[in-house]
């Protein structure tokens, strides 16, 4: 217990709160809290706690983000069995059970309106459980990450925009896209290719005719310092080269029906899965990788249906995939498929089990009787599909993140749909199939939350929406707050209309190329939390509680806003018809990023911040600087920048946003962004910043040879500066140098200027209210004083 509170108690009823039967597990425990943040996947807000009783399904499966109610039967992806959980003394403990079978999550309110019984109800394996003790939600989460690995470092490049579409049936659709994007002067960093570019939907195959001079283009691409990224499915196209490998290396999902491959039916038809528990898959999955590198060399790795799934029902009918399906249509065929209930199958151990979490576990994916490899043919101890299920996409992003780290020997970019504890440290996400819709733009919000806990940094909604048709105003207020998410792409479905920012006039061009640089000028500032986030763990997206636990109104405006680090808070436009936006700032300083205004001042006679509202046009996104941060800065709105590496060269001004007591902190990360082993071979150089008493300090904190013009001292604006001071720099060398000064009285802002060249890491301290001729004097008098 923690200050006479109990934290986990499993005395919960007369008969106990342990269950332990042949296919069937059980544990209750009550904790101290209406909030219960986690238990993912799902599309659902952030507190799971819905109903007095709310059921969520951890099974992952292809489904596109059902609304998760607590009803129960809305999994999706990913496979996350860990929770936290605020007490009422505001700090935050937390619980994870290490699985991978099917569990159901059912979070009982107490009478006592603040407590919650949570039973964790599962079909296999053990109870293996751990639990955090409480302290503020990052060290929760530094500590989770710790245990199942923290999130790999991932591209500099990978944080700029993203454009994809399924349906680019030519190469010459998809360079018609990037050329517009040029043309309309929108920053694009990395071009997607979705299925539309394989040979019949085949993995490791690209269609010599549709996409002819894909290779020269991708080349093209990297001399323009632009990237690309491919798709793969789960599933291996039947009768494909690579179908027959795995055969012959006996590397894939085995029926227990017919004791061979088993077969589903995905995209290119008939199509088998790899076994990855097999010692030679990894081996047989790099060389498919590298034989699609040779054709289009790509940067990154997108893989996808990774649940696995299956348009048939756990497997195909018998003898399906020796018909000739050319016959009849890919979705006449899906239909058919999905329609096929194998009734009449051999009985097997799996067929009356005493309780199924979530609805159905073969239902869009393949049978839970389906096996893999395993050292000892003993039957009764092969791998089977009901017992790993979640574990599918985790392991094929291992298999592709060694292929980049052993093979093409380059930091990985990879992105998953699927994912299980730990998936962080190899790949990065999405949310997977989205509506074109209000509510999947504001659900995407919590989503994102989610995944910081799950340690997986790096992850976006597809903009606009993926399923449906989008409009001019939700696709440009989607755009707006997709900028700022980690990972921003704009993807959509074949059976809906274009929703590049051009398709909707001026107004929306405006708004993407604006908003996008917004982010980019503090891209550094990113990439710098991204980094720490790969050090330690913790959180990079994060709600106002995360940073200000005792702010009740704080934790209310969890769906509508959200922080970036410690130090920036973005207010989007989430409602239709809106030209405001409405940002509650917590009690502290907080300056206006576009104007660099103070917006709030700190109130040190209350517990409250203020509620504000702000118009909303399409020129901007509303953000804020938090007084106590320092903030690395490069205007890539005004310089006009539309490629990524354009960021290592462009001028940087570090911002010092002064709390209430004149003080920020903050850090700063220079490498070159690609290098893989970066933090293992120590290849960076890490800054820490202190201004105190108008002294602003700089510390190494790791140290590298290579140096980059964006570490030059340039610029330095002290955003709540009191009046007009001179400044002067001490270098670690020894000396000193001036800095020019200026002061915007009405805004508050003192800026410093160097025209020097000497480096950040050159920097001992800056002192704010002294001339480095006083300061020679000085010295002068001193060595004058010893002379005598």
């Amino acid at each position: 217990d923690v200050d006479g509170e109990v934290i986990f108690d499993s005395r919960i009823s007369a008969s106990g709160s342990l269950k332990f039967n042949d296919k069937y597990l059980e544990y209750g425990v009550r904790v101290p809290s209406q909030r219960i943040f986690g238990i993912g996947e799902h599309v659902s807000p952030f507190n799971m706690i819905q109903r007095d009783e709310s059921k969520y399904s951890l099974w992952n499966k292809d489904a596109a983000s059902p609304v998760a109610d607590g009803s129960g039967n809305r999994n999706t992806y990913g496979h996350h069995p860990f929770y936290t959980f605020q007490m009422s003394n505001k700090k935050i403990a937390g619980m994870f059970f290490r699985t991978s079978n099917a569990i159901d999550y059912v979070l009982k309110k107490n009478y006592d309106g603040k407590s919650t019984n949570v039973y964790h109800k599962t079909i296999g394996g053990v109870f293996d459980f751990y639990f955090f003790y409480p302290g503020t939600m990052d060290e929760v989460l530094k500590k989770y990450h710790s245990l199942i690995g923290r999130p790999y470092l991932t591209t500099f490049w990978s944080l700029g925009f993203h454009q994809c579409r399924y349906g680019w049936h030519t190469l010459d659709v998809v360079k018609d896209v990037v050329n517009k994007y040029d043309q309309y002067d929108i920053p694009l960093e990395v071009i997607w290719n979705d299925i539309d570019y394989m040979d019949a939907y085949a993995d490791f195959t690209v269609d010599q005719t549709r996409f002819a001079g894909l290779k020269e283009f991708v080349r093209t691409m990297h001399s323009k310092d632009q990237y690309y990224v491919p798709i793969l499915d789960a599933g291996i196209k039947y009768k494909s080269e690579y179908y027959f490998k795995g055969v012959a290396k006996d590397a894939l999902i085995k029926s227990a029906v017919t004791k061979k491959t088993l077969i589903g039916k995905v995209w290119p038809g008939s199509a088998a899965f790899p076994d990855w528990f097999h010692p030679d898959m990894e081996e047989l999955w790099h060389d498919g990788l590298q034989h699609l590198h040779d054709m289009a060399e790509f940067d990154g790795v997108w893989i996808d249906m990774n649940e696995i799934a299956n348009f048939c029902y756990g497997e195909c009918p018998p003898n399906e995939m020796e018909k000739d399906e050319e016959e009849e249509s890919l979705w006449t065929r899906i239909k058919r498929k999905l329609a096929y209930n194998p009734d009449n199958h051999d009985p097997h151990e799996f067929d009356d089990l005493p309780y199924v979490p979530g609805w159905n576990l073969n239902d869009k994916t393949v049978s839970v009787t389906g096996y893999h490899y395993s050292e000892n043919d003993d039957e009764d101890r092969l791998r089977k599909e009901y017992n790993v299920h979640a574990l599918w996409g985790f392991m094929e992003s291992i298999a592709t993140n060694t292929y980049f780290n052993k093979k093409l020997k380059q930091r990985p970019f990879i992105l998953t749909r699927s994912s299980y504890a730990g998936s962080g440290q190899y790949t990065s996400l999405w949310l997977g199939d989205n509506f074109s819709n209000w509510d999947m733009m504001r659900y995407s919000i919590p989503g994102m939350f989610g995944m910081q806990m799950y340690g997986i940094p790096l992850v976006g909604a597809d903009i606009c929406g993926f399923i449906g048709q989008t409009n001019n105003e939700l696709c440009g207020r989607w755009m707006q707050m997709g900028s700022f998410y980690p990972f921003s792409r704009n993807h959509d479905d074949i059976h809906s209309g274009d929703q590049y920012p051009w398709i909707f006039g001026d107004d929306i061009v405006k708004a993407s190329k604006n908003a996008i640089r917004q982010k980019y000028s503090i891209l550094r500032y990113y990439y710098t939390n991204l980094f720490e986030v790969s050090l330690d763990g913790g959180s990079l997206m994060k709600p106002l509680f995360f940073e200000f636990p005792e702010d009740e109104t704080a934790y209310s405006k969890t769906p509508y806003m959200f922080m970036v680090g410690k130090y920036i808070v973005v207010s989007p436009v989430l409602f239709q018809n809106n030209w405001k936006t409405y940002p509650y700032l917590p009690n502290a300083n907080w300056y206006d990023f576009r104007t660099r205004e103070i917006a709030v001042s700190y109130n040190p006679g209350s517990s409250q911040g203020q509620n504000l509202e702000l118009d909303a046009p399409w020129d901007y996104v509303v953000v804020h600087i938090r007084g106590g941060g320092i903030i690395p800065f490069q205007d890539a709105l005004g310089n006009r920048v539309r490629r990524t590496k354009e960021l290592f060269s462009l001028e940087l001004d570090l911002i010092v946003a002064l709390d209430h007591e004149g003080k920020a902190y903050g850090r700063m990360v220079a490498d070159n962004g690609v290098s893989i082993d970066t933090i293992e071979n120590k290849i960076y150089r890490h800054y820490d910043f202190k201004f105190e008493s108008n002294k602003l300090s700089v510390t190494l904190l790791n140290d590298y040879a290579e140096h980059f013009d964006f570490e030059k001292v340039k610029k330095v604006s002290i955003l709540g500066a009191s009046s007009q001071q001179n400044a002067c720099m001490y270098l670690t060398a020894g000396g000193s140098q001036g800095m020019a000064s200026s002061y915007d009285a009405g805004k508050k802002v003192l800026t410093l200027t160097y025209a020097g060249d000497n480096y950040w890491s050159d920097v001992s301290y800056i002192q704010v209210g002294e001339s480095c001729q006083f300061h020679q004097l000085i010295s002068l008098l001193k060595h004058k004083k010893k002379k005598k």
